[in-house]
């Protein structure tokens, strides 16, 4: 072969190999998943410049050799060796329920992010209940269960005027009321029941389209302004010990099962945040827990974990993430 048809054919592979080195990190960029917040429920991280998945697996599971599990879990990154600064990947996190220490061990600072859509139509409980702006009269149409796109006429209570156009939740109300050891714990649970937009307003009444219905609107259900909430919270795997225990599901199921709401009996004003990981338990020797049932102190064992999804002053609404054990009200959190 000539000496100039050499030097040409090293040129094209020279100029081959960089236009691949060039497009495949731009490709793997590409690939990058945009997570819908508004849809997607999960944990993310945001990376950062420097990270790679050998130091987040080392960061999140306390061992470098569990990155292959995080690459499997974001199968939009091609090639383990790219990930970029700005991206967002989903992370999971293992079953952990050895006792926590009581100060909080020095570890590396990891901004896990919970997002939950969900949370402005979540239930939760406070000790008086909010005030109601209106009572659901009944449907335009006579149906005695009320849906998505449904009229509905409510009847004002005077306390603040609806405004036409303005966002409103229909909700209904329960007593909270349950021994815990010694005391009593009471309380107003409330159930977001639907999104309501006011279309008309008169002396005498108001009428509302359901927007969107969570569950069956009935006569009596009440009316209160748009309750706005974080959707998006920074977790916190290890939060300082709560004596808190968890007082009922939000569809009052006596077996809370995975992914489940429910509702324990302390909140923000004992320094419960929004993204706490809390154990749940049953058992354990220098431990009790009142059962609810049998009326008797029992020694509790881990049964699983939850997030803190919501605080009110002295409650808050978590979701269960994970169980090992049948979990039920009463069971003591910390």
């Amino acid at each position: 072969m000539p000496i100039h048809d050499r030097m040409f054919s090293s040129l094209v592979f020279l100029i081959v190999v960089c236009i691949f080195a060039c497009l495949s990190p731009l490709s793997a960029r590409e690939g990058a998943k945009t997570f819908d917040t508004n849809q997607e429920t999960g944990f993310y991280y945001t990376i950062k410049k420097g990270d790679t998945l050998w130091d987040l697996s080392q960061k999140f599971y306390n061992s470098q050799w569990d990155w292959p599990g995080l690459w499997e879990l974001n199968k939009e990154i091609k090639n383990p060796h790219w990930i970029y600064p700005g991206n967002t990947i989903r992370v999971f996190l293992k079953p952990e329920f050895k006792k926590q220490p009581p100060e909080k061990p020095n570890r590396m600072a990891i901004e896990t992010r919970f997002n939950y859509p969900a949370i402005h139509r979540t239930g939760f409980i406070k000790k008086e209940q909010v005030p109601a702006l209106g009572t659901v009269l009944r449907e335009k149409e006579g149906n005695i269960m009320m849906a998505t796109n449904d009229i509905v006429y409510i009847r004002p209570t005077g306390h603040t005027p609806f405004v036409t156009g303005h966002r409103y939740q229909i909700y209904s109300t329960s007593q909270v009321d349950q021994k815990i050891r010694a005391s009593r714990y009471k309380g107003i649970k409330h159930l977001i029941k639907a999104d309501l937009e006011i279309i008309e307003v008169n002396t005498q009444y108001a009428a509302g389209k359901i927007k969107k219905a969570y569950t069956d609107v009935v006569s009596g259900d009440l009316v209160m302004d748009f309750y706005p909430r974080q959707p998006i919270l920074e977790v916190d795997e290890h939060p300082d010990p709560v004596d808190a225990v968890l007082l009922c599901s939000e569809d009052n199921n006596i077996l809370v099962n995975d992914y489940r709401i429910a509702f324990i009996n302390k909140g923000a004003d004992d320094n419960i945040q929004s993204g706490n990981i809390y154990t749940i338990k049953r058992g354990k020797e220098n431990e009790s827990v009142y059962d609810v049932k049998t009326g008797l102190d029992i020694a509790p064992v881990a049964a699983g974990r939850l997030i803190v999804i919501h605080t009110e002053p002295a409650s808050a609404t978590v979701m269960v993430l994970s169980s090992i054990q049948d979990i039920h009200p009463g069971d003591i959190v910390n």
